[in-house]
């Protein structure tokens, strides 16, 4: 029947378009509109060749400019943001001056830059930021020198969707709704007042005043040029988030509210850190005057203070980078440092200035007096350049070296018996850290030509770099429908699972061995479903494998997790009046009996996760592979254009609608799934694009749009549809 409706279409096809040539054109087709969302799936219009990936590959190559260590192996690192904040390991290897590191790694289309670090013998390392859009990146002279840090994650907002107003040229905003939205572009003059509501900045602007009160917020967009003066942030729920490299504030900033900084803020004046007010820096943050931190900093990026640092009390701050002062130091309330801290003049711990010193951090100082503690965790380095005085409630204690080139001048207080008076301790050059200390001892236990400091596996000369899809901390989500090739009621629930990969190489970037991490979070479908992996390697090379059972019927690796979700999971999880089971975990391993090397593997994340039903009239044959992955050999191509399938295999279209809408997805982080929203009290049952409201308008861009659509974020979700327990 359905090859006669095919026919039939063609003819009327063919008389249409005869007849098209006597008649005028109808006017211009418009797309969809991707301002507003969608009532239904149905409603999607998609265009040709979107497969719905969450992420995209990217070829990498970096050259070590430098011969310092010779031959000796270095260790390159790609993360997806900054690794001193929430960054996390996507890639490693090896390099050295006559051989690059070169692999193809997978990342999030969300990101917008990268982090390539290269660490040395003795774990010194630098560090270049680059852009994450591109197909291909060659870093070329990582070696020479230290890189400065900046934006790290979320991405930058922009002014081209989601606008309620837009505003440009010289006048005076004014924002009093929450659901405001007003865009600012092109060159802007005035004062911004907002009492509710958001601003984006996109174009250059000359702010004379600006005010946030309530739940108000500014985001400062990257490629931003933004000249504030009386700047006021007066309450606990406003905040200030900037992206942008020329932030300029002007007449001091004593913030009352949130400030979120991921590029370059620079303070013409003083910074106070007020009572109400939590400032985190992934960033470069510079203040020309004094900065006083009466409430909370953390810093994992670089600050740099003109005159004098006060932590008074209530103040809170936290170092996990680099943090320098022009002049002098005052501590009346307990510090944290896991980095590195320089004071150029005089530092001062008062009585309830305690200094929390964590493993491999270092203060730096030319003079410090103690009044109150400093606490050595793990091993801390405190280095005096000119004279140390410790009072009577002076105490230094824990894990702690205690240099001082010239010797303790003045001592009334305490030096624990822990406290090592040398300054011989090893504290490695990065970027967060440009001076150091010391010397460091290079050990290759298991001779494998990768010093321990950067090998993963010091004792295993098979092993040495682990490379992560996503990441090394999360974990990615396939999710899929289970009536193809009919299209189900697309809450994309009857089976979720949570996967990471490790491919593990060697010192020569060759891979040997395989540690995947599963997690079967929910069973939506009323059917048997089984969990197969397919991946880009030769089954006859496959050694040792634990944890799943290979199929020999493929020439490329393809191996099955399970046969029966029902079985493995016990419960559905996605029905709320039904009690939970708890996730089931999975781990799979292998090693290879022959090397593959990284450059020329198809990249971390080049896996294929599908399922097929087991049920009596159905079995293996039937497939279901995320969008845009082909078919095994034990597919049933012959199920492929019946009912809602459109798998066209000479077009290289794998299981997709006509309108281009999927059975199966892949999230490269751990996805909140829905409800079994057909099982809903409502008139019209809802889909996924009622559940993840920028889920439509990401497809139907064709990923331009909201390439974090799956985020936890305002306006991303109707969090009645989705199953929490």
């Amino acid at each position: 029947m359905k090859k006669i409706i095919v026919f039939s279409s063609i003819v009327i096809f063919l008389f249409l378009s005869c007849k098209k040539s006597l008649t005028p054109p109808s006017k211009e087709v418009v797309g969809p509109d991707l301002t507003q969302n969608v009532k239904n799936i149905n409603e999607m219009v998609v265009p040709d060749g979107f497969i719905y990936s969450g992420f995209h590959s990217v070829d990498i190559k970096v050259l070590v400019d430098n011969n310092v260590f010779g031959n000796q192996l270095q260790r390159i690192e790609v993360y997806d943001g900054n690794p001193y904040s929430t960054g996390s390991l996507i890639a490693s290897g090896s390099a050295k001056f006559s051989e690059p590191f070169e692999a193809r790694v997978n990342i999030k289309n969300a990101l917008d830059v990268l982090y390539i670090v290269k660490v040395n013998p003795d774990k010194s390392s630098s560090m270049q930021i680059v852009n994450a859009k591109l197909n291909s990146i060659l870093v070329d002279g990582l070696g020479k020198g230290n890189s400065g840090l900046g934006k790290s994650a979320p991405a930058s907002p922009n002014c081209n969707t989601g606008c309620t107003s837009t505003v440009t040229g010289n006048t005076t905003v004014n924002v009093n709704n929450v659901n405001d939205v007003v865009c600012i572009i092109g060159n802007f003059s005035g004062s911004i007042n907002i009492n509710n509501g958001t601003v984006r900045i996109c174009g250059n602007a000359n702010i004379s005043s600006l005010n946030l009160n309530n739940s108000s917020q500014l985001l400062i967009a990257s490629g931003a040029v933004v000249n504030a003066s009386n700047v006021s942030l007066n309450t606990a729920t406003s905040s200030i988030t900037n992206w942008s490299n020329s932030f300029f504030i002007s007449g001091g900033f004593s913030p009352n509210g949130m400030v979120k900084n991921y590029a370059l803020i620079s303070v013409t004046g003083d910074m106070s850190i007020n009572g109400n007010s939590d400032v985190l820096n992934d960033g470069t943050l510079n203040i020309t005057g004094t900065l006083n931190c009466n409430k909370t900093l953390t810093n994992n990026g670089t600050i740099s203070i003109g005159t004098d640092f006060n932590q008074n009390g209530g103040g809170v701050f936290v170092n996990n980078c680099r943090f320098t002062v022009g002049r002098n130091a005052n501590l009346n309330n307990p510090i944290t440092n896991r980095s590195y801290i320089r004071v150029n003049q005089n530092t001062t711990v008062n009585s309830g200035g305690t200094m929390n010193l964590f493993a491999s951090s270092m203060f730096s100082t030319s003079n410090i007096t103690f009044n109150g503690p400093a606490i050595g965790n793990g091993g801390a380095l405190i280095k005096v350049s000119g004279t140390t005085v410790i009072n009577g409630g002076g105490n230094l204690s824990g894990a702690l070296q205690f240099c001082d080139a010239n010797g303790i001048e003045t001592n009334f207080g305490t030096i624990g018996g822990t406290v090592s008076l040398l300054c011989d301790m090893y504290v490695p050059t990065s970027p967060c850290n440009p001076e150091g200390n010391g010397t460091p001892a290079i050990v290759d236990t298991d001779q494998d030509g990768v010093a321990d400091e950067i090998d993963d596996y010091p004792n295993d000369a098979k092993l040495a770099f682990n490379n992560f899809y996503p990441n090394a901390k999360e974990m990615a989500t396939a999710a899929f429908e289970d009536l193809w090739p009919s299209k189900g009621d697309y809450d994309l629930n009857d089976l979720v699972i949570d996967f990471r990969h490790n491919i593990i190489t060697n010192a020569n970037n060759e891979i040997v061995k395989y540690e995947g991490e599963y997690k079967l979070r929910a069973s939506g479908g009323a059917q048997q479903i089984a969990f197969c992996m397919a991946m880009p390697f030769d089954p006859t090379s496959i050694e040792k494998m634990d944890g799943a059972t290979i199929e020999t019927e493929h020439k490329k690796l393809v191996f099955q997790l399970f046969d029966n979700s029902k079985k493995e999971l016990g419960g559905w999880n996605t029905v709320p009046s039904q009690v939970a089971v708890p996730a089931k975990d999975y781990r799979v391993t292998f090693e290879l009996s022959k090397n593959i090397d990284l450059k020329e593997f198809g990249g971390v994340g080049a896996f294929d996760p599908f399922i097929w039903m087991n049920e009596k009239d159905k079995g293996r044959g039937y497939e279901i592979h995320v969008a845009g992955n082909p078919p095994t050999e034990l597919a049933d191509t012959k199920l492929f254009g019946y009912a809602n399938d459109d798998t066209r295999l000479e077009k290289e279209k794998y299981y997709l609608t006509a309108n281009n809408l999927p059975w199966g997805i892949i999230v490269p982080e751990s996805f909140s799934y829905c409800v079994e929203l057909s099982l809903l009290e409502l008139k019209e049952k809802p889909d996924v694009t009622q559940a993840y409201l920028k889920f439509a308008q990401w497809a139907q861009s064709g990923g331009e749009l909201y390439k974090d659509w799956y985020k936890d974020m305002p306006g991303y979700r109707n969090y009645e549809y989705f199953y929490e327990k």
